[in-house]
């Protein structure tokens, strides 16, 4: 069963190049662990970001000690809301 990972984050103007170096790593940690990571912006809002995690059970990827440091340097340069979803079938 695929799970997905959702992240809604706003982040301050003066912090983005920080942000953007922090999400390259996470996407990378969750890439060695054939997850997949992908980051939008919100069209004509430079500050707000949805973030997408996905992988496959039964690995429990957030909790996989590179994604999970990953994902908390994420949260101290941006507070975000996060829900993990599962497939429907």
């Amino acid at each position: 069963m695929r799970r997905l990972l959702v992240t809604h984050r706003t982040v301050p103007l003066d912090r983005t190049e920080e942000y953007s170096a922090a999400w390259r790593r996470l996407a990378a940690a969750v890439a060695l662990r054939a997850g997949n990571a992908w980051w939008f912006r919100r069209a004509g809002h430079e500050d707000r970001y949805i973030e997408f995690v996905e992988w496959r059970q039964p690995v429990a990827l957030p909790e996989e000690p590179e994604v999970a440091e990953a994902l908390r340097a994420l949260g101290e340069i941006a507070a975000g809301s996060t829900e993990e979803l599962e497939e429907a079938r």
